[in-house]
């Protein structure tokens, strides 16, 4: 089985991008309506597993995508495969078992609340919970609405999504470590394609084991507006949070071709935070001023016909903050000035299957087909409106 890359998203605290390789199915795969299969395989360690759920993708080779009940991928090589049965329909989990089955493979002293949209498990305060989960169900209807109003076909989630917040960073990074390494010493919150789930901790500034346990929801958001970084922080969980919805509405689909730039200035487009109120976040699109102030300083003519065709810009530490600034700037030039062309470029990649592969000439393609523009002419178009923009806010 060829070793490519899949894509872990999530944010750096300082607003950088990193990417876990891992190992993805053969170039020549073909995708296969979704059933329920059972799958007896040898895992790396030696160790014999059945994995049951369904079968997104089979590969030539025998290999298979398999999303279980939890909505977590496998990716399963097909020598490893010792057996495999087609199974009945099974019925999905209630939000009451999947917050068991959730809690279960977590550290002890986890537990969970579950709100319309979302469960939230949590070794914290109920408060810092609960302030958690109102932040994001008004980020999932600011969402949901803003696509719909725009004339994409959003979706509701299968499941309730899934939010594991940490009572401290120290426990945060032990576990962290085991998905994105290192750079868990670096992040406030990162969102898994893989696993589905949004993983962060208490940003209220306490690195205490002992959870608050009566403090308010309303005292939570206090706590965090007293935080020097409060901005950053808040950004960083609404903007992990709009990830974890994009794959979930229909926006995007997991380890599929998504452009980088299209998913990231999406995310940067709905993270500003709102820090006049306890509640932190609750408008879309104001006007990003870290982003906006970065992009006025280092605009870098060319970039964003780089990133149009690949990723690299993102993944290269000295650009990845000034790629995500020209991502910012030109979701908010695309969404505002050229709306319905955005969304039928957005429409385009969420027809793509997991595991496709995109050519950087059909990435140029898809661009050039959208919105009738060359990169360039539209990078000229961008600045003036990101001017127009920097003159209204210094008036």
């Amino acid at each position: 089985m060829d070793t490519r890359y899949l894509y872990i998203c999530f944010a750096l605290f300082l607003g950088t991008t990193l990417e876990l390789p891992a190992q993805a199915a053969p170039p020549l795969a073909k995708q296969k309506p979704a059933k329920i299969i059972e799958v007896s395989h040898q895992t790396p360690q030696g160790i014999h597993e059945v994995l049951r759920g369904k079968l997104l993708v089979e590969a030539i080779d025998g290999s298979v995508l398999l999303e279980d009940d939890q909505q977590i991928l496998h990716i399963i090589p097909g020598e490893s495969i010792a057996g495999q049965t087609v199974l009945s329909e099974v019925d999905p989990l209630t939000a009451k078992q999947l917050g068991q089955k959730t809690v279960a493979s977590l550290p002890d002293g986890f537990s969970f609340i579950t709100t319309r949209h979302y469960l939230i498990c949590y070794n914290t305060s109920i408060g810092y919970a609960r302030w958690s989960a109102a932040l994001l169900e008004r980020l999932f209807t600011g969402f949901h609405a803003f696509w719909s109003q725009a004339g994409l076909e959003v979706r509701q989630p299968e499941q309730p999504l899934v939010v594991i917040i940490f009572s401290n960073r120290n426990d945060y990074k032990r576990a962290a470590e085991k998905e994105v390494g290192d750079a868990s010493h670096s992040i406030v919150g990162y969102y898994n394609q893989l696993t589905n789930r949004i993983t962060t901790y208490d940003i209220t500034g306490s690195d205490s084991n002992d959870p608050t346990t009566r403090q308010s929801s309303s005292s939570a958001g206090n706590l965090i507006l007293r935080n020097p970084q409060a901005s950053s922080l808040i950004a960083t969980l609404v903007h992990e949070a709009t990830h974890q919805l994009a794959f979930n509405a229909g926006l995007h689909v997991r380890l599929s071709p998504t452009p980088v730039w299209l998913s990231e200035g999406i995310a940067t487009y709905f993270e500003t935070p709102d820090l006049t109120n306890s509640r932190g976040w609750q408008s879309i699109g104001a006007i990003n001023e870290a982003r906006l102030e970065l992009i006025l300083k280092q605009f870098t003519p060319g970039l964003i016909s780089r990133f149009i065709v690949e990723d690299e810009p993102f993944h290269n530490p000295d650009e990845a903050l000034i790629a995500y600034a020209h991502a910012w700037a030109l979701v908010s030039f695309l969404e505002t000035m050229r709306r319905e062309d955005f969304c039928a470029y957005i429409a385009h990649f969420n027809k793509k299957g997991p595991l496709e592969l995109d050519t950087p000439a059909e990435r140029l393609s898809a661009f050039k087909n959208a919105f009738q523009s060359e990169p360039d002419d539209l990078e000229q178009e961008m600045l003036q409106y990101i001017h127009a923009i920097a003159r209204r806010t210094r008036q």
